[in-house]
């Protein structure tokens, strides 16, 4: 099998698929679940703890769950989230209520940030730090956050919350037609039994001694930045609109979308990227400022057209740096540690969204939403300054530590 005839494999396929599916539901999520709260008449400081309470859960587990993966089926780990995945988003127009919206966001978000890692940990196994199928995964994963929002806006505005929240239904039984169709990756993996399940100290601490490795110190950095992006535009970007520019739930999900689309061409570009600002680092940190700067200006925006040119702006930012951090993150540690690695990737991810919704909410409470935003694109602005001249000398790739156990 020739190396274009790899690209477009069964396993290929089906990897790509899983990662269509797996950051389509932040998106999805990102989008009904600020429409329910704004329903339910939610204030900025409470829809803040409501969006944030995605990421308490995948906070503790996301490295065991990652350590899991590389000990055993990683398929058969995302084949019990991606069952739970298509049932339970039917439960929030059944209880519309903060307390239980609060518990069901935290049983969400442990779900669906574990599928992606998942998904990531499928990539790493099956081609380690090749950026032509990273190229490809990346843009199969923004395909998915560009049409998931376009297709929940408009059943959100056609037929309301039993609308949004079935269209994530659905999306979580395509990830289980898609994790169906995987063919085992390794046959010496072990066997799931529930005293795996139970979490390891020694696990964890083996995991964080990765951040010893130049790059995954990079990577973590990076990753915090990035994802502060992706939670701002999945929490009150989407209130911003519905609350203040009046927008519908149809029109709000196309922006999205567009944002995700623009995302899907500027994966595509990502090595051009590399090759343009001379290093790794160097595009990974300018793009991640492009979609941070573009997603915080967003009150000043004046129209619809200017709107659609701020989440470009974003969605090729986050679309270039995506599979930069990928490609990154899987050279630099061993075909086994893929897992604890997406895992710590992760948790750092999970840090950034447990905090932004929470102090973005606060900030609104305090001084308005439009404030609020330039406030948190102030800081995050300057985070990202601050990133570059401490990770100057990163190298690209290290011997990982001992294996997680």
């Amino acid at each position: 099998m020739d190396s274009s005839e790899r690209l477009y494999s069964h396993r290929a396929l089906a990897i790509y698929a899983c990662g269509f599916f797996t950051l389509g539901f932040s998106v999805l999520a990102g989008l009904a679940v600020p429409l329910w709260t704004v329903e339910l008449q939610a204030p900025p400081a409470i829809t803040g703890l409501v969006l944030g309470a995605q990421a308490i859960l995948p906070l503790l587990f996301s490295i065991h769950v990652g350590v899991l993966m590389d000990r055993t089926d990683a398929r058969r780990v995302m084949l019990m989230l991606a069952i739970v995945s298509a049932v339970l988003p039917l439960a929030y127009p059944l209880m519309p209520w903060i307390p239980a919206l609060f518990v069901l966001q935290m049983l969400a978000g442990f779900i669906y940030q574990l599928s992606w890692l998942g998904a990531q940990t499928l990539i790493g196994r099956a081609y380690p730090g090749d950026p032509r199928f990273y190229g490809r995964f990346s843009s199969a994963a923004n395909l998915g956050m560009f049409l998931g929002p376009l297709l929940d806006g408009f059943a959100w505005s056609w037929f309301g919350r039993w609308g949004g929240f079935g269209v994530m239904a659905l999306w979580g039984a395509g990830f289980t037609i898609a994790v169906l169709t995987l063919p085992k990756l390794s046959a010496e993996a072990a066997p799931l039994d529930w005293r795996m399940l139970v979490p390891d100290l020694r696990s964890y601490l083996a995991t964080f001694r990765l951040i010893s490795i130049p790059a995954i110190t990079l990577v973590v950095l990076a990753t915090f930045l990035r994802i502060s992006a992706s939670y701002i535009r999945g929490s009150f970007y989407t209130v911003y609109l519905s609350r203040e520019a009046h927008l519908s739930g149809s029109v709000i999900g196309s922006l999205v979308a567009f944002g995700s689309l623009s995302g899907t061409f500027g994966s595509l570009f990502a090595q051009s990227a590399v090759k343009f600002c001379g290093s790794q680092r160097r595009a990974l940190l300018w793009s991640e400022a492009l979609a941070l700067l573009s997603i915080t200006i967003t009150p000043m925006l004046p129209n619809l057209w200017a709107l659609a040119i701020g989440i470009a702006g974003y969605g090729i930012g986050m679309g270039v740096n995506q599979p930069i951090l990928l490609a990154i993150l899987s050279s630099a540690v061993g075909v086994d540690y893929q897992g604890a690695a997406a895992g710590l990737r992760a948790t750092a991810n999970l840090v950034a969204g447990l905090g932004i919704p929470i102090c973005m909410g606060l900030a609104i409470e305090a001084a308005g939403i439009r404030n609020g935003f330039y406030l948190t694109g102030v800081v995050l602005l300057a985070a990202t300054a601050m990133v570059a001249p401490v990770t100057r000398r990163t190298e690209t790739a290290g011997a990982p530590p001992n294996r997680p156990s």
